[in-house]
């Protein structure tokens, strides 16, 4: 097979490729779906079950046939990057996207110009995101949540439970899922926790389980690098003069010698030193010292500033009445930070976020609100085999990311329904459009928006999509069809909603994405490419990605 491939052989190469991957993920659109089955690689364990078009994604990683499988990757970069930000909305990219390439390959290979139709495309395009935007309302009441939940997942029992986590303790709220037994149970922690380290087990020692209680306990909040026993044991002796039963002490790391120095202490039965390293990416770990020294009202000491442990004063240590700490994380549940402090970091932090359009800095700042708003949940997972948990915990994760984006942006009414809204104004820019680029371009999205439709329809075992959907568009403003009930209805009044991140990103990315591999001319194979194991994951040093285009 050559390793050069021009047009007209390109476009079809990437439509194949697309057809392909749209059409695995696809079947997970809507509510009434079952999951799509991927085969384990080595066979040895059960096929893993999902029912998230961004993570069925993700799994397949290559194509047979090399030229199609480039048209394949560039879909799959764009669903994990939909579901990785708002959770929700990758089964509606890939329908959209899908739609908009085909009609654009017809159109370009009947004489189009292929530069001219994307740009009315993207046009296009945002105008339907002013009248996406204008149809967005805010999601306020645990009930809403909860029919936003069931429209996201299909299932009653997860919706309830997350509707609970998310009306309690608000959009940011860190909410892990676990394995549980047979029922799905969910319950709540007070106070804020980290994820760390424990250098060394000796804490543990004679300790009935693997979860300690620290009471009246000083916090040492820093990067150091410990390995200065005199200054560690000069620190020790202020804190027991002051009256504390314990001393926590993060740090970087810790020496052989320090450590042997914590196994002394542990044979102490009214002090209790603690060591512990945080973990995660750098910007990570200095939100975790920032946050940790906000709410127990210590100082963040760095090594970079000049700090140390012999020159540690009691005012830089932070206090908490009550902490805890397991082998994976540790939390404070009543730290003895200033809370008007601790409320003027969380408006600044709410305001940086908003500003963000950086994936990874709007995660850190999303868990950075999340500690200091303070609680946090754990949803128990259950099924009766290792695929039903795993699909499980899969639905409820994706659930979780999308409910948090409604929560930031809104709700849109759902089943498609929004985009259907969309159509008079998309008709009428048509009607008064004279350029023969730009109609075409106008017509492909008033097809494109209704797929979606008519896939949910589909789906759900709707014999007749396309009847349904010209019902609707005849229907009063609002109106959509119903899954569960099987008739139309108001959206609005039923409940049935989408969150309106989600399908505002799905726009983008569907018609965005599709308009630009319109566009592409040539492809170009690499000898030996690297296989990306994770979207856009490729190693690093590997100068480019494994494929061209041009």
């Amino acid at each position: 097979m050559s390793r050069l491939l021009f047009q007209p052989q390109t476009r079809d190469a990437l439509r194949a490729g697309i057809d392909t991957l749209a059409g695995a993920v696809m079947p997970t659109l809507g509510p009434l779906t079952g999951p799509v089955a991927l085969e384990e690689t080595t066979r040895k364990g059960s096929p893993e079950l999902l029912d998230d078009g961004g993570a069925i994604a993700r799994r397949i990683l290559q194509l047979p046939d090399k030229h199609a499988d480039v048209g394949a990757m560039l879909l799959r970069e764009i669903l994990w990057r939909q579901k990785e930000r708002y959770g929700d909305g990758a089964a509606t990219t890939a329908a959209l996207y899908q739609s908009v390439f085909a009609q654009g390959h017809r159109f370009i290979n009947a004489g189009g110009d292929a530069m001219l139709l994307r740009r009315h495309l993207e046009s296009g395009m945002r105008l339907l995101l002013d009248e996406l935007r204008a149809l967005a309302r805010p999601v306020e009441s645990a009930t809403e949540l909860e029919r936003l939940a069931v429209s996201i997942c299909g299932d009653a029992d997860i919706a309830v439970a997350l509707a609970d986590i998310f009306d309690v303790l608000g959009a940011h709220s860190p909410v892990e899922v676990r394995d549980g037994g047979r029922d799905l149970q969910h319950e709540f922690f007070l106070g804020s926790f980290w994820e760390s380290k424990v250098p060394s087990n000796i804490v543990f020692e004679g300790q009935a389980g693997d979860r300690i209680e620290l009471r009246n306990t000083a916090w040492l909040i820093s990067d150091f690098e410990l390995d200065d026993l005199n200054a560690l044991v000069e620190l020790v002796s202020q804190v027991v003069q002051a009256g504390c039963d314990s001393l926590v002490i993060v740090a970087k790391s810790f020496s052989e010698q320090v450590i042997a120095a914590q196994g002394a202490n542990s044979r102490m039965a009214d002090f209790r030193l603690v060591y512990l390293e945080v973990t995660g990416l750098l910007d990570e770990q200095t939100a975790a010292l920032d946050d940790l020294a906000l709410l127990t009202g210590g100082q963040a000491l760095h090594k970079l500033a000049g700090h140390s442990l012999g020159a540690v004063e009691s005012a830089a240590l932070g206090k908490s009445e009550l902490a805890w700490l397991d082998h994976n994380r540790f939390g404070v549940i009543a730290g003895a930070g200033d809370e008007a402090a601790v409320e003027s970091e969380i408006t600044a932090l709410r305001r940086r976020f908003r500003n963000s359009d950086d994936d990874r800095r709007r995660h850190v700042l999303g868990a950075r609100l999340g500690r200091l708003r303070g609680g946090s949940a754990v949803v128990y997972c259950n099924g009766s085999s290792e695929s039903e948990m795993r699909f499980r915990r899969e639905l409820v994760s994706h659930t979780i990311a999308a409910l948090r984006s409604a929560l930031l942006k809104g709700a849109l009414p759902g089943g498609g329904t929004a985009l259907l809204r969309c159509l008079d104004a998309l008709q009428r820019a048509h009607d008064s459009s004279a350029d023969v680029h730009e109609r075409a371009a106008l017509q492909i999205l008033m097809n494109a928006v209704q797929v979606p439709c008519q896939q949910l329809l589909r789906n759900a075992g709707h014999e007749a999509p396309s009847l349904v959907v010209n019902e609707l568009l005849h229907s009063k403003n609002g109106a959509g069809y119903d899954l569960s009930a099987g008739m139309v209805a108001d959206m609005w009044s039923q409940g049935v909603l989408d969150a309106a991140a989600a399908v505002l990103a799905a726009v983008r990315n569907g018609i965005g994405g599709a308009a630009l591999a319109l566009t592409i001319e040539a492809i170009v194979h690499r000898v030996n490419p690297p296989l990306a194991i994770e979207p856009g994951g490729l190693p690093a040093d590997t100068q480019m990605g494994n494929i061209e285009v041009k």
